[in-house]
């Protein structure tokens, strides 16, 4: 019984050390983020590569390189490319391994660039997190971007807006929006036919029925917990953006 003092003691201090863990920016400093695992390291910088200087290319260069022949999970020598392209952002959502999924378009071809989450790249410099970190929080949606970032080969599956190659700029290490961000679409009328799977813009129900060409919208969103959801079928794979550019 006479230990008692001295092992609340202990679990004091162990306390107060696990608080201050957590204020210096320890495990819990992000919110719990669930993160990727294929070519993880890789996409992350987790790795710790050697990266050669930024190259000014564009998205037609890159969507032209041969894609690898396998993808192993470790880094490709064409991997330690870092470039920067000059091109529209047309798309941007968070993915489920937390990424913000970038669409990069220079009016012909699209590619995809990504900026991991912070909580999802720990084991990468703190040099490069912290470019990582700035770099996301600078991205955008605007008609004209300056988009730095290393050279990836991901796997192709239908991803929106991946280029031929499925060649990305992964992760992000600069972004620019070098116009101000795209305008809202109009709102729809507070009264008239509109669609509500359509909620941002107003498109009236068929008859007749339309396609994107019929319509000055692109990229909206399109939901489903709706009488008669995408009556157009303007989202053709289902991902909840109609008339994808």
């Amino acid at each position: 019984m006479r230990r008692r003092p001295a092992v609340l003691a202990a679990l004091s201090v162990g306390a107060l050390g696990a608080a201050a863990f957590l204020n210096a920016g320890g495990a819990s400093s992000h919110p719990r983020a669930v993160c990727g695992i294929e070519r993880w390291a890789v996409k992350t910088l987790q790795d710790r590569p050697r990266l050669l200087p930024v190259r000014p290319t564009t998205i037609a260069y890159l969507v032209s390189r041969p894609p690898p022949s396998s993808l192993p999970a470790t880094r490709l020598p064409f991997e330690r490319h870092v470039f920067r392209v000059h091109a529209a952002v047309s798309l941007i959502r968070s993915e489920a391994d937390s990424d913000l999924h970038v669409v990069l378009s220079d009016g012909q071809r699209t590619m995809i660039a990504e900026a991991p989450s912070g909580a999802c790249d720990a084991r990468a410099t703190l040099a490069r997190r912290t470019q990582m970190s700035r770099a996301r929080a600078a991205v955008q949606a605007c008609s004209s971007a300056t988009v730095t970032g290393v050279a990836f080969f991901d796997y192709h599956h239908g991803q929106t807006g991946v280029a031929p190659n499925a060649i990305e700029l992964h992760p992000i290490l600069g972004f620019t929006c070098e116009t101000g961000p795209r305008p809202p679409p109009p709102p729809p009328p507070s009264s008239g036919n509109c669609a509500p799977s359509y909620p941002d813009v107003c498109i009236p129900p068929p008859p007749p029925d339309l396609d994107c060409k019929d319509i000055p919208y692109r990229n909206f969103r399109v939901i489903y917990n709706v009488p008669d959801p995408d009556p157009h079928h303007f989202d053709g794979d289902h991902d909840g953006i109609g008339c994808e550019t």
